[in-house]
């Protein structure tokens, strides 16, 4: 089939869809409001690397509002900023009653590359040999923890180096034997998981200057251990990481509210070490929002005059083009307003945005993008040039 959505609605190289992925379009970022946003949570983990410090924060709102997006694009503006940082993404799993602590920690260490991990740990230890180092020993004052991440880490092969990535992440019954003999069988408290972040955040910050970087998606799943022993396991735990100032950690956490953070985020231990002004929330976009977005999404993915300047670099040269193809001119007849709402006709444009801003439920940038996937592919089925009110109508009427 030859009826692709890139050539109907001349679609700009890059762009096969109007739907985003937080990966793959991880370069953009629509409307100045999420922007803004940006700035103010990359703003402050720049400054804190000035005093090779790691930033602390949780952001919390509602659910489809494009936190994980924001979180990718974070990503992706620190490599270009060549910011200080080594950033790695974790996505919460579905955490049951009595889960162990051990479930994230193993995450934040895995998703490490274990090449980088064994290229830091072998460094650090040329350094140690030439005194221009103190020992691990002194730093995570922890035998066991010592000795895996100064042989384990730094082994010439790469698979003890995995094996030892598993153990220090809180694995169990992780073969250690050509690594060392009588170490315990599983790192399991909080003290011990607090050992290991602070020795890779000193070898990363002595061998490359960076401080790590973790960014802890959907963590509202964090509210799913509800067993007391193991809850309370978690809070030591997670007190003990933020309490180390050479790790980064930003929180993001589905809640409509602030009264509808899980428990732990709220606990007075928790938030001290977090800080109060660093708890931000993305609250959902308004009419006016919902239309930037809109105009923005649509100039940039679609060949109809020059690209928004906030995302010229995010795209190739020749994806810059700013001339008009001559189909797109007639559909439109030289309109300026059916050229800006182009796919939508400007009635359907405007009835659309209305819905999206009225609803409860509509009102963000994940159903924003449903809609007007599943509006441009009605389009398409009923072999129309335009998205007409018609069909806006249709599509919100199947919903609840």
């Amino acid at each position: 089939m030859d009826k692709t959505m890139e050539k109907w609605f001349f679609m700009r190289p890059g762009f096969s869809t109007f739907r985003l992925e937080p990966d793959k379009h991880r370069q953009f970022l629509f409307g100045e409001r999420d922007r803004q946003q940006r700035q103010v949570l990359l703003g402050a983990l720049e400054e804190a690397c000035y005093s090779r410090e790691g930033h602390k924060a949780a952001v919390f709102g509602d659910y489809g509002r494009g936190k994980t997006h924001q979180c990718y694009n974070i990503m992706y503006e620190i490599e270009r900023r060549s910011l200080p940082l080594v950033p790695v993404y974790i996505k919460c799993s579905a955490y049951k009653s009595k889960e162990p602590f051990a479930s994230l920690f193993k995450e934040m260490i895995l998703k490490h590359p274990s090449s980088e991990l064994q290229r830091i740990a072998q460094g650090y230890q040329r350094l140690v040999q030439k005194k221009e180092a103190p020992p691990l020993q002194d730093i995570v004052r922890h035998e066991d923890i010592a000795h895996v991440m100064s042989t384990g880490l730094a082994a010439i092969a790469i698979e003890p180096v995995k094996n030892s990535m598993r153990w220090l992440g809180g694995e169990a019954k992780v073969e250690m034997g050509l690594i060392g003999t009588g170490l315990q069988s599983q790192l399991a408290d909080s003290l011990e998981f607090g050992g290991v972040l602070r020795g890779l955040a000193h070898m990363f910050l002595t061998i490359d200057g960076k401080v790590p970087l973790y960014l802890v998606d959907e963590a509202e799943r964090i509210q799913n251990v509800t067993n007391t022993d193991t809850y309370y396991s978690w809070v030591a735990s997670l007190r003990e990481l933020t309490e180390i100032l050479s790790v980064a950690m930003v929180f993001l956490i589905g809640a409509k509210t602030r009264d509808e953070l899980p428990t732990l985020f709220v606990l007075d231990e928790i938030v001290r070490r977090i800080g109060v002004t660093n708890y931000i929330e993305f609250t959902n976009p308004g009419s006016e929002d919902i239309e930037e977005f809109l105009v923005e999404l649509l100039q940039t993915s679609i060949r109809k005059g020059d690209v928004p300047e906030p995302h010229r670099t995010a795209l190739s040269p020749g994806a810059l083009d700013s001339s008009l193809p001559e189909e797109l001119r007639r559909i439109v007849d030289d309109d300026p307003e059916k050229l800006r709402c182009f796919p939508f006709e400007p009635d359907a444009f405007s009835e659309f945005v209305q819905q999206l801003s009225g609803g409860e439920l509509s009102n963000k940038p994940s159903e924003v993008l449903i809609r007007l996937q599943k509006a441009a592919q009605r389009a398409m089925r009923n072999n129309k040039p335009t998205i007409s009110s018609k069909i806006v109508d249709e599509i919100n009427s199947e919903g609840f």
